[in-house]
């Protein structure tokens, strides 16, 4: 029984290192596409925030400031498929990847939205 026990723990604990594995990989990822966006945006000079969408909207990265004020300032668009119904561990997993990108791009896109609004 002992014997059974501690194999079930070593499959379990095999199976959470590759998730962990699998995220490190997703996250590596997440930077070239995020400088792409923001190359994307500079070039069609698009300074809104992103946003995501719910009862309760949030500008990743900037929660403690005031969303109407950087609304008016900056601009918004929203995150799709980052509204308040999760499904599942994909679902988390997958707007858990979603919040990181929104909050790198727009930590880059505050700084060249308050350049642009003091030309």
């Amino acid at each position: 029984m002992k014997k059974l026990l501690w194999l079930n723990i070593l499959m379990l604990s095999a199976c959470g290192s590759d998730m962990s594995k699998s995220l490190q990989t997703e996250q590596a990822d997440l930077l070239p596409n995020v400088a792409q966006a923001i190359n994307e945006a500079k070039e069609n000079k698009d300074h809104r925030l992103m946003y995501t969408l719910g009862r309760k909207p949030v500008i990743p990265g900037f929660e403690a400031k005031s969303f109407s004020a950087l609304k008016k300032q900056c601009g918004i668009k929203a995150i799709h498929g980052t509204g308040d119904v999760i499904k599942g561990p994909s679902d988390k997993q997958e707007r858990r990847i979603k919040y990181q990108f929104a909050k790198e791009f727009n930590t880059t896109m505050y700084t060249l939205c308050q350049k642009a609004e003091h030309k």
